[in-house]
């Protein structure tokens, strides 16, 4: 907790530093708060109505906590919680409401629109900093339950879609394996040939097997347990060494890979992690793309991050349906009735591997337009001659 004197001589009792928007049409008002609420490392910022405030909290919701008047002049206290409560940046955002009207209706309506408490002009400061305290320390208590129950359901989800995805995946691997066994079995007949069947029972056990693995190492992404070895690569070399392993591939469907990259950018990030999402977003590409059409590789400088772009041809997705590829062992088709193969982990492994690489992945789509996904990573820091460090040394 901390204890010690504000500067109007009362103690502050935050347990952290916490940062507060104060909203009052009154400046002395704003003044006093200020004067009383102020502790070592926390923040209060004011506004002198709700319109001021909601500008202030969409530029940045990042507050523990909202202390606001109702009765205010353009937009009242009323409208504030309401449009509060409609951003869900600040559904949760806990918001203790001032006011000098006496009647319990207005109480009643502030609450009804999303008040987490209230208090009563003329405000008793040192009161009122314990019960900021104790609304903090409820909606954090509250936070952490959402959080708990959250991170249930999507065990509860990933565990179906896993447990779905894998029946339907593994099926066919083992039937391949043990009719082709059957079939070695029974070309005990001397005018049989073996060597077919046994090209078909290794065919199924490495897809049985790649399927295992690309579930394993997904498991050890998403658990941070997979050892990250940041070094200085070049954007255009990676793009390169990607289109190299799938051009076969490409060819066979009769797909064009293109890459557009600057030989002068250069990210700092984990080689095998990165060529792994990269790999992720061009299979994604190749399945989705049709004969004849492209997939673009393009590397881009973004003010001190570097974006590794992957683009296709296919039918693209609408927002809802890009939202759910997005999610783990999920794809845009039910999976007992999909046409394609595959877990749905390529667009969740590559967001995981940008994060932990300290970057992101950004997905643009839309029905006719394919799919565009950026890895943006940070750039790696050159040298006074424009170089990458390690390489001028």
């Amino acid at each position: 907790m901390l204890l010690g004197k504000t500067n109007a001589g009362f103690l502050y009792v935050f347990e952290s530093p916490t940062r507060i928007l104060v909203v009052d049409d009154d400046p002395i008002m704003r003044e006093i708060a200020v004067g009383h609420l102020d502790h070592p490392g926390g923040e209060i910022v004011t506004a002198a109505d709700g319109e001021e405030a909601l500008a202030i909290l969409q530029r940045d919701a990042r507050f523990d906590i909202v202390l606001c008047d109702l009765e205010m002049p353009r937009m009242n206290g009323f409208a504030l919680l309401a449009e509060m409560r409609r951003d869900p940046r600040m559904q949760n955002l806990p918001v203790v409401v001032i006011t000098s009207r006496d009647d319990v209706f207005a109480v009643d309506r502030a609450y009804e629109v999303g008040a987490t408490s209230f208090v009563a002009k003329p405000v008793n400061w040192r009161l009122l900093g314990y019960q900021l305290r104790y609304v903090l320390r409820g909606a954090r208590m509250e936070a952490i339950t959402r959080e708990a129950r959250a991170r249930t359901e999507e065990a509860d989800r990933l565990k179906e879609s896993l447990l779905s995805l894998l029946q339907h995946e593994t099926r066919t691997p083992l039937n391949a394996i043990i009719g082709y066994s059957e079939l070695l079995q029974a070309s005990l007949d001397p005018d049989a040939d073996p060597r077919d069947y046994l090209d078909g029972v290794i065919t199924a056990a490495r897809g049985l097997n790649e399927t295992l693995q690309r579930v394993f190492a997904f498991a050890q992404t998403s658990a941070g347990t997979v050892p990250v070895t940041p070094e200085r690569l070049c954007a255009a070399d990676l793009l390169e060494d990607e289109v190299h392993r799938r051009r076969r591939a490409a060819d066979a469907a009769g797909i064009t890979l293109d890459v557009d990259a600057d030989p002068a950018l250069f990210v700092t990030a984990d080689q095998h992690l990165v060529a792994k999402a990269l790999g992720e977003l061009v299979a994604n590409a190749l399945a989705h793309t049709p004969r004849g059409g492209r997939v673009r590789l393009t590397a881009r400088g973004e003010a001190g991050e570097v974006a590794l772009g992957v683009a296709d041809d296919g039918p693209g997705l609408d927002a809802e349906t890009l939202a759910r590829c997005t999610q783990p062992f999920l794809q845009a088709e039910n999976v007992l009735v999909r046409r394609a193969v595959g877990l749905g982990l390529g667009l969740a492994m590559a967001r995981r591997i940008a994060e932990l690489n300290g970057g992101h992945l950004f997905l643009e789509s839309a029905p006719g337009r394919g799919l565009a996904a950026r890895i943006v990573l940070p750039a790696a820091r050159l040298d006074a001659t424009g170089l990458p460090r390690e390489a001028a040394e």
